[in-house]
This record gives structure tokens, sequence and C-alpha cells, in this order.
């Protein structure tokens, strides 16, 4: 559902990018210029003479006009896919515990497609997954009773359960914790 609307919208912006190219050809052609003249700045630096052809608008030139939108097009979809792509193709969760606190450094196990991947928390206890490759999630750490959750069960949160471990070390990192901010 969401990545219908993404699409949507992505589609919304190019039909936009298109009505606003093809009403304003010099336009285009000047921002193709732009960056055929970018390259030829940044590879001129280490290839003396090198020089690209330059696009050409006429008035009543449709192929210039043409070349200019699919320029655009292909670059627009080329920044876009670089800045929204791993918002899309990855998940980001986070591991809690039940009594609220995020689980740093947890030791998880995450069952692909393409085979099995071992992998910790950050400080925060946040975990980035693949989106369309994870089968299912697993906690394997001993300070956390072991739980694997499916891909249908996987929410933004999960919720572990603490082991006598995992209270203890909790209880023993509190004591000395109080006693630093006295």
């Amino acid at each position: 559902m969401i990545l219908d609307a993404i699409v949507a919208l992505f589609g919304l912006l190019l039909a936009a990018l298109s009505a606003a190219v093809v009403s304003i050809g010099i336009a285009c052609a000047l921002i193709v210029n732009l960056l055929i003249g970018c390259i030829e700045l940044v590879v001129g630096l280490f290839v003396s003479g090198f020089t690209l052809k330059r696009l050409d608008y006429k008035k009543g030139d449709r192929g210039s006009v043409q070349k200019s939108l699919c320029a655009l097009v292909l670059i627009t979809f080329i920044v876009a896919g670089l800045f929204f792509g791993p918002k899309i193709l990855n998940r980001e969760l986070t591991l809690v515990a039940s009594d609220g606190h995020s689980l740093p450094f947890a030791a998880v196990v995450i069952d692909e497609k393409s085979g099995v991947k071992h992998t910790r928390t950050d400080e925060a206890g946040n975990l980035i997954v693949s989106r369309f490759k994870t089968m299912a999630i697993t906690v394997k750490d001993p300070r956390y009773v072991e739980r694997t959750w499916e891909i249908g069960e996987v929410d933004d949160q999960l919720v572990v359960e603490r082991s006598v471990l995992g209270s203890g070390l909790d209880v023993f990192a509190d004591k000395l914790l109080q006693k630093a901010k006295r």
C-alpha cells in the first residue's frame, strides 16, 4: 500500500515534469547543455581537448525537445533512485524489552531468501533489514528469551522478554549507574 503510494507520487511528478519540459523546450535544452558542460569540465581536467556535442533548439524542431525530455526524465529517475531507493528497499525495526527499554547490541539472525545473516542491533536497538528478501527474524542473545517472527508478524517495534541473565545484568547496571549519578 505504501509502495503503491510512492509509485503514484513518482508518476505524478514525472507527469508534471513532462508537461513542464514539453512546454519549455529552450529551458530543457539549456539544462541539458549545462550538464554536458559540467561533464566536459570534469573530464577536461584529465583529458585535454575533450568535447561533447551540444543540443541545439530550433523553433519547430521537436527532436531537440524530445532529446532533452528523455535526458531530464533519465536524470530524474537516477536521482530519485539514489535518494529513495534505500528507503524503499530497506526497513528499520526497533527491538525493545517488555519493560520498554531498547535492546542495544542484541544478537539477531535474519533468514533471507539468499541465506542466513547474523547481525547485531545498534546502540539504540535499531535494526535495518531488507523489505523484500527477509523471511524471518530471530533474537538469539543470552540476555533475552529467544523468539522468532515470521515476515507477516513483523512490526516496526518487536518486543522481547528478558531472560534471567538479562534481568540480573540490568539490576547490576542500574546499581552501577545510580552511584555514578550522585
